[in-house]
């Protein structure tokens, strides 16, 4: 299996797992009580709400996990100066210490807020740029376009 699959398709196998183990137990309840107790209700409610609501959790929690972690006092001292390359088959960071190369195959989305903008590669690894590092908005949407059109092209 290529590993990059894996890691793009993650996010959707944990749903469907953490989903399928909220309607199975919902069901079991049900098998298991039958009429007698109508708590496979409450259960079945979980997991109806679960299924609605967890792709937005999930979105809230990565946002305000990657928030949380970038502030100025905890990248002090580690971040310098990068130069973000767009190539054809790949995008790359490099800087005074350190490179870093991601294939666009392996990037799984681009996000961003009023403050920065994220490459996400995985689930808690990503891009990290501010949003200040743009000369302007149109800048700013022509790297999100042509990031997501690279993107697009390896599904």
């Amino acid at each position: 299996v290529d590993g990059s699959s894996v890691g793009r398709n993650f996010t959707w196998f944990a749903y469907f797992a953490i989903v399928g183990l909220a309607w199975l137990s919902a069901i079991l309840f049900y098998v298991k009580q039958g009429d007698q107790n109508y708590r496979y209700l409450l259960s079945g409610s979980f997991a109806f709400i679960l299924t609605l609501t967890l792709p937005m959790l999930y979105r809230w929690y990565q946002l305000s996990f990657f928030s949380s972690v970038l502030t100025p006092a905890a990248v002090r001292g580690i971040v310098g100066r990068k130069v973000l390359t767009i190539h054809e088959d790949m995008l790359e960071e490099s800087g005074d210490v350190l490179t870093i190369r991601a294939q666009w195959r392996d990037i799984k989305c681009v996000d961003h807020d009023a403050f920065r903008t994220w490459i996400i590669i995985t689930p808690l690894l990503a891009f990290v740029i501010p949003n200040s590092a743009f000369q302007n908005a149109n800048a700013h949407d022509e790297f999100l376009s042509e990031c997501s059109t690279r993107i697009a092209e390896q599904i």
